[in-house]
C-alpha cells in the first residue's frame, strides 16, 4: 500500500463550521458527518415506503453534528431527541441545513437516497 493511501486515510477531511444561534443566543460548532454517521441518519430515517421521516432525521443530525466549540464535547445526545424536536423550527431548520451541508447531503442527495 502506497503514500497516497496513507494519506488519504490520515487527513482529517471532515468539514467544522461555527454557527450563532440567535434563538439560543449561542454559538456551535456544526461538523459534518462520517460517511457511515451519515447513512446511519439516512437508513433510520426512511420508513418502509421510502418517506424521510423528518421527526426523526433532524434531531438525529443535530445530536450527531452539534458540539460546543470551547470543550469539543456534543452538546446533546439520544435522550435530548424529544426535548430537540420541541425547540424552534427555524433554529433546528438553521443547524440541520449547515449539518447537511457540511455532510454532502444537499436536497438532491436525499431525494436520491429516498428513490432508491
Amino acid at each position: 500500500m502506497g503514500k497516497l493511501r496513507d494519506s488519504i486515510l490520515n487527513i482529517n477531511d471532515i468539514k467544522v463550521e461555527k454557527l450563532y444561534i440567535p434563538e439560543w443566543a449561542v454559538e456551535v460548532e456544526v461538523r459534518g458527518l462520517s460517511g457511515s454517521a451519515r447513512n446511519r441518519i439516512l437508513s433510520k430515517a426512511l420508513d418502509k415506503k421510502g418517506t424521510l421521516d423528518l421527526d426523526s432525521m433532524y434531531p438525529d443530525l443535530i445530536i450527531a453534528s452539534l458540539y460546543e466549540p470551547e470543550s469539543n464535547e456534543r452538546i446533546f445526545d439520544a435522550a435530548d431527541r424529544d426535548q430537540l424536536n420541541a425547540k424552534s423550527g427555524k433554529a433546528l431548520e438553521r443547524i440541520a441545513r449547515v449539518a447537511m451541508a457540511l455532510s454532502g447531503l444537499d436536497e438532491g442527495q436525499v431525494e436520491d437516497k429516498v428513490k432508491n
